[in-house]
């Protein structure tokens, strides 16, 4: 079971947010809670005029929160309700609930611009008739929505100022809301570690209100984070915590995703039999659920439980199901994991008509994937800039408005306090701020090194990927218009291959380069074959090496075992092979080899290109100045390159340089632990 927050909303964000209504005359046997508040409906209903009674307004939208999961239709039609009841008499606070319950609706069936619209007209409305607890719920809404959006640094913005209104208010339940919430921004990003500080954070405010219901969902999410990082130690404990309290509360829309969380434990520690009881208590709970997106994870990991004990029968079934769910809610991710499960269903079974249909489907889905991948990439990585130039800003205004708070007490001490007390004010006032200023001026750097880098970025993709684009489009136009023939077009398609080529490596460099400036890329350290590696890499350049009748030679050994990041290696190796693709002329030759030392191995990519100047020498590996030439065939890069490969060299414990003579050759080393070093270390 694979819970993904985009779409998936119990884990981070049910928090007080549930609005779905059944209808009046067709309430299910629920809660005693639930069938009292359908009971006070019934008795206000047979009232005169009960329709303009604040009192039933406020219990439909109660009774809509409580039963948020079961009826989209009646949600809609409540909603409405609400709102013309409550404009009819001029009741504020039931037009923000019905406004709300509205938002809710258009968020459960994928509109998010209109409820977003309707959560900011709510926010906007309870904050100018002073509702607390409204303006928490319909800023938090908000912000969930422009999470679906990834528009993070809007809701980053919402959430900071929520658990400020949450902090002066002194209402740790929303404080402990926000807190949960905004771990998921962190989540999104694949931060873990400080999503689990800012959960484990909410369930100490939790414990010490004594608040069980919010205390076990927040240890809900926290067992989800700890799975993330493959700690099911403590995922383990915090879940089995969560299941007591919500099964002594009763409080079943919640037991669902802990049920399965329980079930993706044992998942993961292959005991299917374990695994097939907690999901399948979760699927008896899942039967009074109308809404369809919760049980597409939950068939997923039942397909898998079944696959595990070998019955295939079955996991076809669940699979299916839930691609079908899928399919029809639009979510390209689960379509692509569910018929992956189904091809390995039936080549499994020998059903080779079965397992060549679901992966035609399955190529067509990953195609289309892989087209918005690079697209959602720039996306998020200019959503996170904005994320932490937002971040920062808001610290420096809380820490500006400190100040002025304390300039406001000394002020007033000022009045009565004597000379000397005076004196001590006002050094230890400016102590404080000389050290407010020392802060503000390293944000400010940061703020600026942000900003550079975003420039330089979108500098990067105006420069060398806008123009190749370009190019395509002008050419796919001429051929649309007629003015050129289809013979012609494909005597064109040699080059275009080699700049496609050349976008796909500028924008990888460019990603990667990116998400270092932003102190987003994790180092995941691991025995690393440098062979296979080096082997994948000449594959992948093999088509530009055969253009130029250049013969890369590898003199790696299966024995070059390193402790190091896999994926950033191979970009390592990947670049410095291309540049010295780039610089060799025609029938040259290029060699990687690798030479061990007392602790660590040192890898070489060595040519027989055209060398570098002493001027190039001095300018290659800078962070602060983009240096690039044309190569031997007028190839041309961002510059990029030699910095990323020198930034993750040294995440990876080692170092980089190169040794050159113009016109000869040029030879780049870099050098990463042992594995077996690492390890006995360790």
């Amino acid at each position: 079971m694979f819970y993904t927050i985009i779409w998936y909303r119990p884990p981070l964000f049910v928090l007080l947010l549930l609005f779905c209504i059944i209808p009046i005359g067709n309430l299910p046997a629920q809660t005693s809670e639930k069938d009292s508040l359908y009971q006070q409906i019934q008795a206000y209903q047979k009232i005169k005029n009960y329709q303009k009674d604040t009192a039933y307004i406020n219990l439909l939208y109660t009774y809509g929160r409580k039963l948020s999961y079961y009826n989209l239709d009646s949600l809609l039609i409540i909603s409405n309700s609400s709102i013309k009841l409550s404009k009819s008499i001029g009741y504020k606070s039931g037009e923000i609930q019905g406004l709300i319950n509205l938002g809710s609706y258009y968020s459960e069936i994928g509109e998010q611009d209109n409820a977003i619209a309707k959560f900011h007209t709510a926010k906007e409305m309870a904050e100018q008739s002073q509702d607390l607890e409204l303006a928490f719920r319909s800023k938090n809404l908000l912000a969930i929505e422009y999470e679906y959006k990834d528009e993070y640094a809007k809701a980053l913005n919402e959430y900071l100022e929520g658990i400020e209104l949450a902090k002066t208010s002194k209402n740790n339940t929303w404080l402990t809301t926000f807190y949960v919430n905004t771990s998921h921004l962190y989540s999104v990003q694949e931060d873990y570690e400080q999503s689990i500080f800012f959960l484990i954070k909410a369930t100490e405010i939790n414990k010490q209100g004594n608040d069980d219901k919010i205390t076990a969902m927040t240890l809900a999410n926290l067992t989800a984070s700890y799975i993330e990082i493959n700690d099911l130690n403590n995922a383990t404990k915090s879940v089995d915590e969560s299941i007591t309290i919500l099964e002594k509360l009763n409080y079943t829309e919640w037991l669902t995703f802990a049920y399965e969380l329980k079930a993706d434990i044992y998942l993961k520690q292959q005991k299917h039999d374990e695994a097939l009881q907690w999901f399948m208590k979760s699927e008896k709970i899942h039967v009074d659920i109308e809404q369809p997106r919760y049980k597409i994870p939950l068939y997923t990991g039942i397909s898998k439980a079944y696959i595990g004990l070998k019955n295939y029968s079955l996991a076809k079934t669940y699979a299916e199901n839930s691609l079908a769910i899928a399919e029809q809610l639009n979510i390209l991710d689960n379509q692509q994991q569910n018929l992956q499960l189904l091809y390995d269903i039936n080549k499994t079974t020998n059903n080779t008509t079965g397992a060549l249909h679901y992966l035609e489907q399955l190529k067509k889905v990953s195609d289309t994937i892989n087209e918005n991948k690079n697209e959602k990439e720039l996306r998020i990585l200019k959503s996170t800039l904005k994320f932490d130039q937002e971040k920062e800003r808001y610290l420096a205004e809380n820490e500006q408005k400190v100040t002025r708070q304390k300039y406001y007490f000394y002020g007033a001490l000022l009045a009565v306090m004597a000379a000397l007390i005076i004196i001590f004010i006002l050094k230890r006032n400016n102590k404080v701020q000389n050290r407010l200023n020392i802060e503000l001026k390293k944000k400010e750097k940061h703020l600026n090194h942000a900003n550079n880098t975003k420039s330089r970025l979108f500098s990067i993709i105006a420069h060398d990927l806008r123009g190749p684009i370009s190019s395509f489009k002008s050419m796919f136009n001429l051929v649309g218009s007629g003015e050129i023939s289809t013979e012609d077009f494909m005597s064109f398609t040699p080059q275009m291959s080699k700049d496609i080529d050349s976008i796909s490596f500028t924008l990888n460099n460019l990603l990667s380069w990116g998400q270092t400036q932003m102190d987003g890329m994790v180092t995941n350290m691991e025995i690393t074959n440098i062979k296979e590696i080096v082997d994948e890499n000449i594959s992948l350049l093999s088509k530009t090496a055969i253009q130029k009748s250049i013969v890369i030679h590898s003199k790696v050994e299966d024995s070059v075992l390193t402790w190091s990041d896999k994926n950033q290696i191979s970009i390592v190796i990947r670049n410095l092979t291309s540049n010295a693709l780039k610089f060799t002329p025609e029938n040259g030759d290029i060699i990687i080899g690798a030479t061990e030392k007392e602790k660590h191995w040192e890898i070489y990519v060595k040519d027989t290109g055209i060398g570098l100047s002493k001027e190039a020498l001095n300018k290659l590996f800078k962070k602060d100045e983009t240096f690039t030439t044309y190569g031997t065939n007028n190839e041309k890069g961002t510059g990029l390159g030699l910095v990323l490969c020198k930034e993750m060299i040294e995440n990876n414990k080692g170092k980089i340089w190169v040794e050159s003579t113009l016109n000869e050759s040029t030879c780049f080393y870099f050098t990463v632990p042992k594995a077996n070093s690492q390890i006995a270390n360790s």
